[in-house]
């Protein structure tokens, strides 16, 4: 992965004066663990701290979001606690128990209004709503080959994947929305039928899966193929350019990429369920039968059953090659 010129961030720990401590770079890897154990990138020896507190993953353009990972204390930016990966701006404020840290980055000016512990003022430029395709894909087994790899050939890993998914997104006419560890959130909006948008992404599904599997050949030290499961959904949302402190990104938010994450959950290889795909983005194709399924699935937040259809990868090639759409 190579980023941009002006991307260069760091991250330095504070002393109880606000004097810098230690720093650490965050330029040369696409993730970097936090923690109080011996192996992490960023080393913070205390107890308020565990073993593996929290993750910095770095995207392709350069972003650094902070993701927490389930750690007993929490982890809080700029005084909020982080419960959903976290887009870091510099001079935005890391708390871990009693250690604080900065974020700095190249080519951003310190945020004005950023106090520590004080809820940030949100700004939106504009926001509309549309139709829009998502699609999530995510890694099987990500834990227990993270456990096998260590750090380091993870981090590596990553780096490979995050950067080929980055290109068979586009090269499929859709935007990586973001990246959060070992998944992808892509997305099309505008500009195309949500037929030929869905098309598109199942397309994507397909190229992704491929080119995971495809990995253990280029990394020997894989133990094993890498699967992924993918959930496609489409829907109303609001799409914009939301930020906080006057900084504003292009994002998509809504029901329709909650559930998609929600239907993720539920692929299974093991019942040849690679893929899953939401009601209404199954309705607006046709001749499903015989190559996907129908299944209802009971997730977070919704009362009632979704409606999805399913299949297997191999059952979504002998699908894409049936359609006679545009490619």
């Amino acid at each position: 992965m190579t980023l941009r010129a002006g991307t260069n961030a760091t991250l330095a720990l504070l002393d109880g004066a606000g004097g810098q401590q230690h720093d650490w770079q965050l330029d040369t890897k696409a993730t970097y663990t936090i923690g109080r154990e011996k192996g992490n990138d960023i080393l913070l020896p205390f107890s308020w701290v565990s073993r593996k507190h929290a993750m910095i993953q770095v995207e392709s353009n350069g972003r650094h979001n902070l993701i927490d990972l389930g750690s007993a204390n929490g982890t809080m930016a700029n005084g909020r606690r982080v419960l959903t990966p976290t887009r870091l701006h510099h001079g935005d404020r890391i708390g871990i128990g009693k250690s604080v840290l900065v974020f700095r980055q190249t080519g951003e000016e310190e945020p004005s209004a950023t106090v520590y512990g004080e809820a940030a003022e949100r700004t939106v430029a504009f926001v509309e709503q549309e139709t829009v395709t998502i699609l999530i894909c995510d890694i099987h087994d990500y834990t227990p080959l993270s456990e096998l790899l260590g750090a380091h050939k993870v981090s590596a890993l990553l780096q490979s994947w995050t950067a080929g998914v980055s290109q068979i997104v586009t090269r499929h006419e859709g935007m990586v929305d973001k990246f959060i560890g070992d998944a992808v959130m892509a997305l099309w909006a505008g500009g195309s039928s949500p037929a030929h948008a869905i098309r598109q992404a199942l397309r994507t599904a397909l190229a992704i899966a491929a080119f995971t599997h495809g990995l253990k050949k280029t990394v020997p030290e894989l133990p094993w193929p890498l699967k992924i499961g993918a959930a496609l959904n489409t829907g109303l949302a609001m799409v914009g350019n939301i930020g906080v402190d006057g900084k504003r990104d292009f994002t998509v938010v809504g029901d329709v990429v909650n559930v998609a994450f929600r239907l993720e959950s539920q692929t299974d290889a093991k019942k040849n369920l690679d893929l899953i795909m939401g009601e209404e983005a199954a309705a607006y194709l046709a001749d499903l039968s015989p190559y996907f399924t129908p299944h209802r699935f009971t997730v977070k937040g919704k009362s009632e059953p979704i409606q999805t259809v399913g299949g297997s990868f191999k059952n979504l090639d002998a699908y894409l090659q049936h359609l006679t759409g545009p490619r």
